[in-house]
């Protein structure tokens, strides 16, 4: 960056020198340029090397991360040297949401300052920083600047914050349509493109489809497409661009907005049966996208999107057999409502079963996933082809009158014992006995089919097996390990809630289908708040339940059994299910499993919650197998933990972030918790706040996880049923000796013969570091190198004993072959302990794992709670191990952290 500012303030003083020589450039040079000759012996006073020297001095600043960094920068902001302003507005970039304090003096910049580029440099400044705070200066920019750039900055910036920047819509739709400068027009479309639009809009956003610039028509139509069936008055142009704009973006942009406005938009059809023809592949695509949105309006496509299942490249083939099952699934739904005739539903069949056999050719190298979704959509549409046939003749058979009684009699075991039909149904199975219907024959079980997926059976089968299964869920180590919840303020969804409960998850569990994503580092409290909504999902009170009828809870926490890595994804999902089908028999205390089919129907009527823990920790077979995106995932009801912000197949999802204990609420937390576990009384008041105030010494002025807040709590506990009377002086004095301090409490407790405290400390250490060395996040390890690394004649015993008597890990695996620790953060800060006694003082093996860390996918936000035990590990033992001095300035650099980061 100094380099760069030296050549240019020498072009700068060169351009000063031949302007102050020439009266002709005198005259038409910018304002800045004619300013007082005081001014101009200013900038013509320093020297290259002075702003090079003090740049230098800046850039060390915020290397060291140094609060003095950003007063330097603010004033840099008022130095009368332009190219100083504008490294002042890089450097706070460059910072980000760490220059708060400096808005106030970019705003004042953005708003002032002479340069075009520092004015620029401001917006990017404040975009990095705070762009919610910088919107009413980024409307004034927008309106006033005399520079088209700055303005099309200050419209993108606009953009990012779209609830924020709605009062600034009558602004950019003025500039949209009457702007002379292209840069200015460009920033408005592109920011009204990412701004939810009133329909109101749609008139002039349909005047900028006529712009001279492709790029001002593109964001033009995606703002259309963005405001949905209430644009459908802006079909007509949205056709005309595509079928006459020249340029493919913009034809794509169309075809894609006139599949968001949907079914309003049929009168598009003809043209987007034109497009599936489109020279460009990717118009061929969004061409058959939009023709899949649009439903059965677009079922007169069917024959040309069969043609296109043929194309040449594999993601226009993809998207059409997307756009077949769409349409295929919109034309069971009306038949659903009796709004389709037998002929019509076989227009739609036949098709299909066309598509059918070109997808399975193994030349056109179809998918698994895309077989499935044609054979599904198959599948339903001829049960309703079925269903039709026989309310349409049953009428007409005079035998169909006794099938009449016990129709009679089904509704009436409906009504009073529900889950007899459930019996029945599995008795006539084998019988195989049907009834002659004009034209067919119907087996008794399709009757039951009516009824037996009915709600109401589904509730009363739950009912039967509340509660077995609340008392076996309970059991299980996962649960009774997290008996004590204590509730911590939470994101869901962007907004923090100080207390979330059952209601506050309702509006989401009401839906058909909900996806619940927990995402947060290690210790944070993911799989508590999991369980905790788990025991609100079979809660016996319908004011504290998820919805209104009980779920019964599957936890998935290990490795799907899957065969091999050619596992097809059809295997994967029977996998998944086989998983859940023995848990669901083990909860219910049943001698056999619910059969598939009930299965199938309790997952996608939500009445069974799928958990699936440390989501972010399993291998991508089984991450694989979890595809909520998928038409046939028959989970509905699903909740995912993860250390990441997940995807999830881009599905619709609820969020939620626990967020660590702020230290003003310390002992808040340290209360409740004693409170509930029947401890508080044992301690006064005076020596509880002592305790607390120990707890904020260590931690310092951070927040910290809730794990870490329980461990505390529990050596608390434990020093003070021991008798000892001064806790300060028996507590440990830092994070890594509380891991240490919990792993000794653990071995205090053991009863009989038992290891060595020390021993435990060596053991466990070693394994935490196998179950992490190779992804440097807490995963599985193998069980028979885990009794290699520990060595000797007992290394089985010792391993046993970690596992059956301290419960620190668990084996896990269909094989039972693979081991992993019962808490991440633990085995983070014992691997890192265990590290800092292997590699010592040894600088090579430290700079190795330096480049390791760095080369991990993902990295640092991946690994960030290793780096961070790691680091702390090295402050506090680092010395006695004689670790070299760079190796904790390194991790801080990795994980870009300053000294007062959170552990």
């Amino acid at each position: 960056m100094a380099k760069r500012i030296y050549r240019k303030l020498l072009t700068h003083i060169s351009l000063c020198a031949i302007a102050i020589s020439s009266p002709l450039l005198l005259t038409g040079i910018s304002w800045a340029q004619t300013s007082t000759d005081t001014n101009v012996e200013q900038i013509q006073q320093q020297k290259p090397e002075d702003i090079q020297k003090r740049s230098n001095q800046i850039n060390a600043l915020i290397k060291r991360n140094s609060p003095d960094a950003i007063v330097e920068l603010k004033k840099a902001l008022k130095d009368n040297n332009q190219e100083m302003r504008s490294y002042a507005t890089d450097g706070l970039r460059s910072i980000g949401t760490g220059a708060e304090a400096a808005l106030p003096d970019l705003i004042e910049t953005l708003k002032k300052d002479p340069d075009k580029d520092v004015r620029a440099g401001a917006v990017r400044a404040i975009r990095a920083i705070a762009p919610e705070a910088g919107v009413p200066a980024f409307i004034q920019a927008f309106k006033q600047d005399s520079d088209a750039r700055v303005r099309e900055l200050a419209a993108q910036a606009l953009g990012e914050v779209p609830t924020k920047a709605k009062q600034a819509i009558p602004d950019l739709i003025e500039a949209l349509l009457n702007n002379p400068k292209l840069d200015v027009r460009k920033g408005a479309a592109e920011a009204l493109a990412k701004i939810e639009l009133h329909r109101d809009a749609v008139p002039d956003l349909r005047k900028a489809l006529k712009d001279t610039s492709w790029q001002v028509r593109r964001s033009a139509a995606q703002a259309l497409g963005n405001i949905g069936a209430e644009a459908s008055s802006a079909v007509p142009d949205l056709i005309s661009a595509l079928k006459k704009d020249r340029n493919y973006t913009m034809r794509r942009s169309a075809a894609e907005a006139l599949g968001n406005i949907g079914m309003k938009a049929s009168s598009a059809v003809p043209q987007l049966i034109a497009a599936l023809k489109d020279q460009n592949f990717k118009v061929r695509g969004d061409a058959a996208e939009a023709l899949g949105k649009m439903g059965i309006e677009a079922s007169s496509a069917m024959p040309n999107l069969i043609i296109n299942l043929k194309d040449e490249n594999k993601d226009v083939r993809r998207k059409t057999v997307t756009a077949l099952s769409q349409i295929g699934l919109s034309l069971k739904t009306k038949a659903s409502d009796n709004q389709l005739s037998i002929s019509e539903l076989n227009r739609g069949i036949s098709p299909l079963e066309t598509a059918l056999k070109i997808v399975e050719e193994p030349k056109n190298k179809f998918s698994t996933e895309d077989m499935e979704k044609i054979k599904q959509v198959l599948y339903l549409l001829n049960s309703k082809k079925t269903e039709h046939l026989f309310i349409n003749q049953i009428l007409k058979n005079p035998l169909v009158w006794g099938v009449g009684i016990y129709f009679i009699l089904l509704f009436g075991i409906f009504w009073l014992r529900p889950l007899w039909l459930l019996k029945i149904d599995k008795f006539l199975k084998p019988i195989g006995f049907k009834v002659p219907v004009v034209g067919t024959e119907i087996s008794l079980n399709f009757l039951l089919l009516l009824l037996k997926d009915h709600p109401r059976v589904l509730d009363a089968w739950v009912a039967a097996h509340l509660k077995s299964v609340r008392e076996e869920f309970q059991e299980k180590d996962t649960i009774s390990n997290r008996n004590v919840y204590i509730s911590i303020p939470v994101i869901q969804n962007g907004k923090t809630v100080a207390q979330i409960n059952g209601k506050d998850l309702y509006a989401s569990f009401k839906k058909h289908r909900n996806c619940l994503l927990i995402q947060g580092e290690g210790g944070v409290g993911k799989t508590s708040l999991a369980c905790q909504i788990a025991k609100w999902a079979m809660s016996e009170d319908e004011a504290e339940r998820l919805c209104q009828h009980p779920m019964l809870p599957v936890l998935i926490e290990e490795e799907l059994d899957l065969q091999s890595a050619e596992d097809t994804r059809v295997a994967a999902k029977q996998a998944l299910m086989a998983a859940i089908r023995g848990q669901v028999q083990d909860l219910t205390n049943q001698a056999e499993p619910p059969s598939e089919e009930l299965l199938e129907l309790l997952l996608r009527q939500r009445r069974i919650l799928v958990i699936v823990d440390h989501f972010s920790e399993m291998s991508e077979a089984t991450r694989k197998a979890i595809r909520p995106e998928s038409p046939d995932f028959p989970i509905n009801a699903l909740i995912v933990t993860s250390r990441f912000e997940e995807k999830l197949g881009g599905v619709t999802k609820t969020t939620l972030k626990p967020l660590r204990i702020e230290g003003n609420r310390l002992s808040s937390f340290m209360e409740a918790y004693l409170t509930q576990q029947g401890k508080r009384d044992l301690f006064t008041d005076t020596e509880f706040f002592n305790a607390c105030s120990r707890l904020s010494v260590m931690v310092g002025q951070r927040n910290i996880t809730a794990l870490l807040a329980k461990l505390y709590a529990e050596q608390l506990i434990a020093v003070k049923v021991e008798g000892m009377k001064e806790l300060p002086l028996q507590m440990p004095d830092s994070i890594p000796d509380l891991m240490l301090s919990y792993l000794n409490e653990l071995n205090a407790s053991v009863s009989g013969v038992k290891l060595s405290d020390r021993t435990v400390h060596k053991d466990a250490s070693a394994i935490a570091w196998e179950c992490l060395k190779q992804t440097l996040r807490p995963t599985t390890a193998n069980t028979e190198v885990a009794h290699a690394i520990l060595g000797g004649n007992n290394a089985e015993t010792r391993l046993k004993y970690l596992e059956d008597r301290l419960r620190l890990i668990q084996t896990i695996g269909a094989a039972q072959d693979q081991i992993r620790f019962a808490l991440d953060p633990l085995a983070e800060y014992l691997a890192a302990l265990h590290l800092i006694d292997f590699y010592g003082k040894d600088s090579q093996l430290w700079q190795e794992f330096l480049q390791q860390a760095e080369a991990i996918p993902g990295s640092p936000d991946s690994i960030k709670g290793f780096l961070l035990a790691l680091r702390d590990c090295c402050l506090i033992k680092g010395k006695q191990a004689n670790v070299p001095n760079f190796v904790a300035e390194e991790l801080g650099k990795l994980a870009s952290l300053s000294l007062l980061v959170a552990v």
